[in-house]
């Protein structure tokens, strides 16, 4: 589905988090798929040789940066950070994989310790670096103004991840492309429930919801972005897809969202952009 719709990466879970998560990433990257496979891990070389042996395109390496991250999640201080990156990167590379390194809790580090951070990983030759706004506290000025700066930094790809606790993912999504990011990463969570080890599977691409609700509509940024450039958007994406996607039980085609609602067990709501039942309804 995702991958005739148009999207160039599919990222899934961490081979880590179970061996349910390490089967099920090794049996999709045999899916020959056009979309490139990513797994999201740790920056931790645990992690990263487990996930070089599973066949995927590339690694998503993450590790907290924030004050509260640092102290709560890895303990480590900004210079073991980039230790650990640099040990890691190189591995990575050494295997011929794409990497992306990605700060996590981006919008509460502090802006010298990131700067700092991503001119020495851009230094190693990665393929991209990532912002998220894991909390969803950022505005869109501040992601205008951080990617604007990192783009003066660093020579890289820049990949944007943004959560809607506070309702902007969409537009911080849209600026942070105006300001020199090259690719925009919102979240599609399909949990599948082994009955025997209760681990989820959870695919990861470019644009839709989170595990708790549709928050971040592929409808939303597509329909932001068709206003902006509208042949690349319709030349790049099949906008049909948002609508006809994969088939229920009853053999009805069913939109991408409302697949994942009915595998999250959500609502797609009504007014959701383009493609919720009253999208196109308007009221004085």
């Amino acid at each position: 589905m995702l991958d005739d719709f148009g999207v160039d990466y599919i990222e899934l879970t961490s081979p880590a988090a179970s061996e349910q998560s390490r089967r099920d990433i090794e049996a999709i990257c045999k899916l020959g798929l056009k979309a490139k496979i990513l797994t999201h891990v740790r920056c931790h070389m645990g992690d990263a040789k487990l996930a070089v042996e599973t066949g995927v395109d590339g690694l998503d390496l993450v590790i907290g940066t924030s004050e509260l991250l640092r102290e709560h999640s890895h303990g480590k201080n900004m210079s073991q950070i980039l230790e650990s990156a640099i040990e890691v990167i190189n591995y990575v590379k050494s295997k011929g994989l794409e990497v992306r390194f990605s700060s996590e809790d981006s919008f509460r580090s502090d802006l010298v310790d990131l700067l700092t951070l991503y001119k020495g990983v851009d230094a190693l030759g990665v393929n991209r670096v990532g912002i998220a706004d894991t909390v969803g506290c950022a505005t869109p000025r501040q992601v205008y103004d951080l990617i604007r700066t990192l783009r003066g930094v660093v020579g890289c790809d820049i990949e944007t991840h943004f959560h809607n606790d506070t309702g902007c993912a969409i537009a911080n999504a849209f600026v942070a492309l105006e300001a020199g990011a090259t690719r925009a990463s919102h979240d599609l969570h399909i949990y599948r429930i082994d009955t025997k080890d209760d681990q989820m599977l959870i695919l990861r691409f470019l644009g839709l919801a989170s595990e708790t609700e549709l928050q971040k509509p592929l409808g939303g940024l597509m329909a932001r972005m068709i206003v902006s450039d509208h042949d690349y958007v319709t030349g790049k994406y099949k906008l049909h897809k948002l609508k006809e996607v994969g088939a229920t039980m009853d053999g009805e085609l069913a939109k991408i969202e409302d697949f994942v609602a009915a595998n999250v067990q959500v609502n797609v709501p009504f007014n959701n952009p383009v493609t919720g039942v009253c999208a196109l309804n308007e009221q004085d």
